[in-house]
């Protein structure tokens, strides 16, 4: 078996280095991490201890103490004191997790460095960290990141999870659990206004039907006024206007026996997913060479842009830029508890859909109108699982799955009225404004068909092996097969003017360049791929409040295929991305209950690693997404909770990450070194992975009279980092540090809630992701919220 071999070779050697590091890497970070209560512990809390976090992470109720992975729980009633209601807030609060985009499509996701390291989507390729929802999983960044809805707890798994999740997840999983229908009436609400005019409300029906079934109807409306103006359309743009719909069944005939059917339908609509200009690329390059540049070409089609001030928030694009990204599904899961083990049925359909408008160029010149990828993506999965019940000499998973899922894209690029002379003039100074004719161009459109799809098999199980009351070991192994298809269609069509309208010494120029911008090109491809993965635990109690873990642990990232016009030097199928992940733990309850302090080292060597490569071995060069080398991921996480008295917790987290490109030679250049063509990034620090990300908060709850006070607050720190792949200077990323507070009343017995809080208390300004954007000389950025405020009532009956 390939993944133990591997393991042999190599286990010795990094084990060895990170008990080395450990006392360098202690000292160099100082900020631990926490994980807060999924399920409170009242009377821990009551007695002033620390509460027992309680996971499901291997399919049983366990403390997140004794199960050896790296693993952080946040539960759906912090998010909502901290104002949090998406994904991209709660990533605040997980340090290891990083989510990089500007739109609903173009997100991408990293845990500890791995992933998938820019801020854009490729139909093609997969994302390297699951994301599950109520068991089924999105291969969608987008289809998670607009607003949560009856969330009981996020749970954040670090490191390769294959042998217990359904789909390959090679960086880690974050997995969603939304609160099933109880048997019981009840009615709830939530109210939440805001500055910006923010709004959010909520409401649920929880009622019942006989004394088998219990169900729950949901709606959510969010909407907030748009942060950017539009200095054309006179607007304020980046608005969201969002609204969620579920039911939720539960049949429970037997104490043994549930099934759970849930149909949910979200839709964001609003003026968004767009960047602004944050900067001006010099005009002139590493080695001398004068350029055009941003200015000089606005100036040749007439355009005077605006200031160059993005947290002023404005931007002057002529092209609507209004997005509709509507999702829904229907899911059903079957629990039947046998005695001896626990049988487990997900089975899922789900559609998301991608509606944009983009303005190519995300400036006021009229030179790319229209560039979007239009998206029809659906997928079915199924999955059978068993998992033994109780605590026996050797406990197991083993499962089942099935997945398919396919891509309907339209990629569609129309070209305006200043495409010519932007596009066509000479890329120096003195060169003269292009003689093509606007009409030339104006109109044009490249338009491609493309339809990746993906059809997975999988086996997978995991086995604890209790060897003594202290002493346990975990063996899990994953068999994969994948059978990957794609086809792509492309043609040259639109509006525009006849070839014959233009002087006939410059037809022939006209025709060659609107073939190479909306080339013609037909094929369909497929791939088949099989992979064996796995993972080896050791875990030892050094007492009842201390335990200890070493894991070694295979991942595998599945095939791609980069469904482009098909040039010489391209290679149309990416292999699979492999990571061996290599993690030391240390889990400690301290201070008679008072304190938990958890540290864990890791280790991750990734091969084949998928990412812009460019091939300038043929003529011309071509570029395109490949296995360019290797990565190396390693650093430290501390985890920390405190309650030093009744009513007061306190937690910390943090991850430090020394993440390296070991091999990439064939990187495209950066900017300043375009005459290049190529750069050699190997040794250098990798994209998407702030070195140290940190985050705290606290909470302080005391009575008032018949009702109960809370304080708290949060802040989160992530240093700096390069948003893109090619570590390009101009996309760095500075460091932020945002903080939050809040404060509210509550009854005893939580049936109303009225709450403040703020969210970015200092008003930071700070980017989520940078793009250089050579072609236009300009840098590109998404930026974040910011100082966010509201008040929220809450009830139930």
């Amino acid at each position: 078996m390939p993944f133990v071999r591997s393991f042999r070779r190599r286990r010795s050697g990094r084990l060895h280095a990170l008990c080395g590091a450990a006392s360098a890497l202690a000292i160099t970070f100082a900020s631990p991490a926490f994980a807060a209560d999924a399920e409170a512990d009242a009377s821990a809390s009551a007695a002033g201890e620390v509460s027992e976090i309680t996971v499901t992470a291997r399919y049983r109720n366990e403390s997140a103490q004794k199960v050896p992975i790296g693993i952080s729980a946040i539960s759906g009633e912090q998010l909502s004191a901290q104002g949090a209601t998406t994904l991209k807030q709660v990533l605040q609060q997980l340090p290891s997790l990083n989510i990089q985009g500007f739109s609903g499509r173009n997100q991408t996701i990293t845990v500890r460095g791995i992933g998938t390291n820019a801020g854009g989507t490729n139909d093609g390729l997969e994302q390297g960290v699951g994301i599950y929802v109520d068991g089924v999983y999105r291969p969608r960044t987008g289809s998670v990141i607009t607003d949560l809805m009856d969330v009981e707890s996020i749970q954040l798994l670090r490191g390769p999870q294959g042998t217990l999740f359904g789909k390959n997840t090679v960086a880690g999983a974050l997995d969603v659990k939304t609160r099933e229908p109880a048997f019981d009436q009840e009615a709830r609400g939530e109210l939440t206004y805001g500055n910006h005019e923010q709004f959010r409300g909520y409401v649920s029906l929880n009622s019942t039907i006989g004394d088998d079934i219990a169900f729950r109807v949901s709606y959510l409306r969010s909407s907030r006024e748009g942060l950017i103006y539009n200095t054309t359309y006179r607007q304020h743009w980046d608005d969201q206007d969002n609204h969620a719909a579920k039911f939720d069944l539960l049949y429970r005939p037997a104490d043994n026996f549930k099934l759970r059917f849930i149909a949910d339908y979200s839709v964001q609509k609003g003026d968004m997913g767009f960047q602004i200009v944050s900067g001006v690329l010099p005009t002139t390059l590493a080695n001398g060479t004068e350029v055009r540049g941003f200015y000089r070409r606005a100036a040749d089609v007439g355009y005077t842009p605006i200031a160059v001030d993005p947290f002023a928030r404005k931007t002057d694009i002529d092209s609507s830029q209004y997005d509709e990204m509507p999702s829904w599904g229907l899911q059903t899961r079957a629990d039947w508890d046998v005695g001896p083990v626990s049988l487990t049925s997900i089975t899922a359909y789900r559609n998301w859909k991608w509606i944009p408008n983009y303005d190519g160029d995300q400036i006021g010149a009229n030179v790319i109108t229209y560039s979007v990828v239009d998206t029809d993506q659906q997928q079915f999965s199924q999955e059978f699982r068993v998992a033994s019940n109780g605590e026996k000499t050797i406990d197991y998973t083993a499962g089942l799955y099935f997945f398919w899922q396919e891509a309907d894209d339209k990629v569609v690029q129309t070209y305006g009225r200043d495409a010519s002379a932007w596009l066509l003039t000479g890329n120096t100074p003195s060169a003269s404004v292009s003689a093509i004719p606007s009409a030339a161009l104006e109109g044009l459109t490249a338009f491609a068909h493309v339809v990746p799809a993906t059809y997975s098999y999988a086996a997978y199980g995991q086995a604890t092996w209790n060897i003594s009351p202290v002493f346990r070991l975990t063996g899990g192994l994953r068999y994969t097969y994948e059978h990957k298809t794609g086809l792509y269609d492309a043609d040259l069509r639109g509006d525009f003017a006849a070839i014959d309208s233009f002087d006939p010494a410059l037809q022939a120029t006209i025709a060659a360049t609107r073939a190479s911008l909306a080339p013609t090109s037909s094929y369909k491809a497929s791939n088949n791929t099989d992979n064996l993965s796995g993972t080896l635990i050791a875990a030892y109690d050094l007492d009842s409040d201390l335990h200890g873990y070493a894991s070694y642990s295979r991942g595998f990232k599945s095939p791609g295929i980069n469904l482009v016009r098909q040039s010489l030097g391209v290679d149309i199928f990416v292999k699979p991305e492999k990571v061996d992940n290599y993690e030391l733990g240390l889990k400690s309850r301290l201070l008679g209950g008072k304190a938990e302090l958890n540290l864990s080292l890791f280790w991750a060597d990734i091969a084949n690693y998928q990412a812009n490569y460019v091939n300038n071995a043929v003529t011309p060069a071509v570029g395109y997404i490949t296995n360019v080398g290797t990565v190396r991921s390693r650093g430290v996480e501390l985890d920390a909770r405190l309650s030093p008295f009744e009513g007061l917790s306190l937690g910390l987290a943090g991850t430090y990450n020394d993440a390296e490109y070991r091999s990439y030679k064939n990187a495209p250049a950066q900017y300043l070194n375009s005459y290049l063509g190529v750069i050699d990034l190997s040794g250098r620090r990798a994209s998407g992975a702030p070195r140290l990300a940190a985050t705290g908060n606290g909470e302080y709850t005391f009575d008032a009279g018949n009702a109960k006070v809370y304080l708290g607050g949060d802040v989160s720190y992530r240093s700096g980092y390069y948003a893109a792949v090619n570590l390009d200077p101009y996309s760095w990323v500075p460091r932020s540090t945002l903080v939050g507070l809040h404060a509210g009343v509550r009854s005893p017995d939580e049936r109303w809630d009225v709450s403040v809080w703020v969210r970015n208390l200092f008003d930071e300004d700070y980017y989520n992701t940078k793009t250089v954007y050579g072609q236009f000389g300009v840098v590109l950025a998404a930026l974040g919220d910011p100082r966010l405020f509201g008040v929220t009532l809450k009830g139930r009956i």
